[in-house]
C-alpha cells in the first residue's frame, strides 16, 4: 500500500501538502467515522487510483464532517452499502471532469442515433 501511495504522488499532480491536510482531518474524526473513511480510502486506492482519488476522498470527508456536525452516525451518511456510496461519489466527481463530459457526449450521440 505504501508503494502504491508513493507512486500515486509521483504520477499525479497531487501535492503532499494537500494529502497531509486531508490526513490530519481524517485523524480528527471520531473512531467510527475515521475507521469507515480509512476503509473507503483503501477501497478507492485499490479500484480507482488516479488523479481524482484525493478529490473523491476530500469530498467524502466533507460529507462525513457535515454528517458529524448534524449528529448523524457514519452509516446514516453512507448507508449500509459503503462501497456503493464511495462509487457513487466517485462517479459524480468523474462526471464533472473532461473525460466524464466526453463520455456523456458519446452516450448522447449514440442515443440520438438510435432515437432514444
Amino acid at each position: 500500500m505504501i508503494d502504491k501511495i508513493r507512486d500515486f504522488f509521483k504520477d499525479t499532480k497531487v501535492s503532499k501538502k494537500s494529502w497531509y491536510a486531508y490526513r490530519a482531518r481524517v485523524e480528527a474524526l471520531p473512531d467510527d467515522y475515521r475507521f469507515v473513511m480509512e476503509q473507503i480510502q483503501k477501497y478507492l486506492f485499490n479500484v480507482a487510483m488516479d488523479a481524482q482519488s484525493v478529490t473523491v476522498l476530500q469530498s467524502i470527508l466533507e460529507l462525513f464532517e457535515e454528517g458529524l456536525s448534524e449528529g448523524r452516525a457514519v452509516l446514516e451518511v453512507t448507508g449500509d452499502d459503503v462501497a456503493g456510496f464511495a462509487r457513487d461519489v466517485m462517479t459524480a466527481i468523474q462526471a464533472q471532469t473532461w473525460a466524464g463530459k466526453m463520455g456523456q457526449q458519446l452516450n448522447d450521440r449514440v442515443a440520438k442515433h438510435f432515437d432514444k
